[in-house]
């Protein structure tokens, strides 16, 4: 913003100050109402107006507080309409935010990652197995990949596959401290 906070801006906002000090001084009345708009010092204030709301995501670009925001959305696996909805902001803008900043693709990467993989645990052997697909679990447990997704999709299933196994996806695994 500073870049365009100009001496010739100054002098425009001071000249429309002097001009038409009620609407500065009264808070009832609108610049927009009182000033004609083919005014030269208007037209300055409004090409101001214009620049800062076309950049007006880089602000919240470096701002590193809503990039925190963020992450701590992330890091509870929010969807980005969700982390949107909790900020009160574009679900776009925190699109963007999370494109530009490389620490946040890494965190969206991870979760992405990690919600994949899923953890079988084998009754029998007493062993627990990371498998990285839902396809590598099916072939594990000895079902097809449509079958496993209801038992993956269950976050506290309590049905045994086979009388021998249970899956659990790794999120919630190491969320749960185990199955």
């Amino acid at each position: 913003m500073t870049n365009h906070c100009t001496p010739r801006f100054f002098r425009a906002l001071s000249n429309l100050e002097h001009n038409y000090p009620q609407a500065f001084h009264n808070p009832s009345v609108s610049l927009e109402d009182v000033v004609p708009p083919l005014d030269p010092d208007f037209r300055i204030i409004k090409d101001f107006r214009d620049t800062i709301r076309e950049n007006d995501w880089s602000k919240y670009h470096s701002d590193h507080g809503l990039q925190a925001e963020i992450a701590s959305c992330l890091h509870r696996y929010m969807g980005v309409h969700d982390i949107a909805e909790y900020l009160g902001m574009d679900a776009k803008m925190i699109g963007n935010v999370i494109r530009d900043t490389p620490e946040l693709k890494k965190i969206i990467d991870k979760s992405r990652r990690d919600f994949s993989q899923i953890i079988v645990y084998d009754r029998n052997n007493g062993d627990y197995t990371l498998v990285r697909t839902m396809y590598s679990a099916a072939r594990k447990v000895g079902l097809n990949t449509a079958s496993i997704k209801f038992y993956a999709n269950d976050r506290h299933c309590k049905y045994w596959i086979n009388n021998r196994y249970k899956i659990k996806r790794k999120v919630w695994f190491d969320e749960d401290n185990g199955m």
